[in-house]
């Protein structure tokens, strides 16, 4: 007894530790064309730029499943929407050179048919817009269920895009696509499809970091001549500058580092604070540290993170940094640079945050994974 518990130990282990295999879903070669036999499908007939499926198929594929759109012949799928079922509910390719000619018109068919396949194999229901009625934004690519919801039944919780990894990102269009989203009350979500096919999948939110340290704009006269006095004494010391102002004595201690009983200010704290001594205009980097200063935070260096900023809401002594923060100018470029970002501030339990400048105000946007199937 003890010798077959080992062994059935060791083969959970041997399971476990097999990796799996990304991406691959293989056709089926019993399902091609109009074969006879009990219970078989008939294969889709091309329709326009749609494949109709008739039968009692057709409708148990939209009654049950939310997928393609009914009309008086039957439901019409995209081609994504047949390789899908052609994997999951058993329904023929017109035939066994189907998948090749409709790649030479289509070649991003099998991405976004592997994107399909990572929010209906766990459950949930993706509707794309081209099948719906409902209102979206113009950028989205389909809309998303619940497990267990139907369209005729529930309004959507999110709107979805999906795209390659190696996408450029442009945080400004990404930030207005969500926020006309969130303004239809749903969730934004994207879907990148990396070079295996394999499919990860993310939320973005418009957020707004509020800490409840004391602000610049609140200092008294006093305060800030204890700065300023500071200031006229500056040290250069590396790429920054040493204040004569002990940490105890520091007015806003949020502003650089306490280091041999003085302050150390980083060229962008120097560059902030002239501008509020001296009334000068900031560039994008120093707007978004002072940002930060106003809205109650403590930006701290972000360099072991990979950001430009780890951001506390309280006392540093007092928590652990909420936040990753990098100025648009130092975002991802793509999506394989925002997933590494992504993954990161996830390991070290920290949301990860783009600051962007949008007609004179600076906001906010958090990328975050989330998994498919789970509410």
């Amino acid at each position: 007894m003890n010798s077959l518990r080992v062994d059935m130990a060791q083969h959970n282990e041997r399971a476990a530790a097999k990796p799996r295999e990304r991406g691959i879903r293989n056709l089926n070669p019993n399902l091609i064309g109009n074969r006879e036999g009990d219970g078989r499908h008939k294969a889709p007939t091309k329709v326009g730029d749609k494949w109709l499926v008739t039968g009692s198929i057709g409708s148990r594929l939209w009654n049950k499943s939310a997928i393609g759109i009914l009309n008086e012949e039957g439901n019409l799928l995209t081609p994504e929407e047949v390789l899908f079922c052609h994997w999951h509910r058993h329904l023929p390719i017109p035939n066994k050179n189907w998948l090749e000619d409709v790649l030479k018109v289509d070649e991003l068919l099998l991405h976004r048919a592997s994107a399909i396949n990572r929010i209906r194999e766990p459950g949930d229901v993706l509707v794309l817009v081209e099948n719906s009625n409902l209102n979206y934004s113009p950028e989205s690519w389909a809309l998303r269920w619940n497990r267990g919801e139907h369209p005729t039944k529930s309004e959507p919780v999110s709107e979805v895009r999906w795209v390659n990894n190696s996408s450029e990102i442009n945080w400004t269009s990404i930030f207005e696509w969500a926020k006309s989203v969130e303004k239809n009350g749903r969730l934004a979500e994207i879907l990148v499809v990396d070079g295996e096919f394999d499919v990860t999948a993310y939320r973005l939110k418009i957020t707004n970091p509020r800490g409840n340290l004391n602000p610049p704009s609140k200092l008294s006269e006093d305060d800030f001549r204890i700065i300023l006095e500071g200031w006229e004494q500056k040290i250069p010391s590396g790429n920054g500058f040493w204040l004569p102002i002990t940490p105890d004595s520091m007015p806003l201690p949020q502003l650089g580092v306490p280091q041999a009983s003085g302050i150390w200010l980083a060229e962008i704290e120097k560059i902030w604070l002239d501008s509020i001594l001296e009334t000068k205009n900031l560039s994008e980097i120093p707007e978004i540290f002072g940002e930060l200063l106003e809205r109650g935070l403590w930006p701290r260096p972000g360099f072991k993170y990979g950001c430009r900023w780890r951001v506390y809401s309280n006392e540093i002594s007092s928590q652990h940094a909420p936040w990753l923060i990098v100025p648009n100018s130092e975002s991802p470029k793509n999506w394989n640079e925002a997933c590494l970002a992504a993954r990161l501030a996830a390991g070290v339990n920290k949301s990860w945050l783009c600051a962007i400048k949008i007609n004179e105000k600076i906001s906010f946007i958090e990328l975050c994974r989330w998994s498919p199937g789970k509410a």
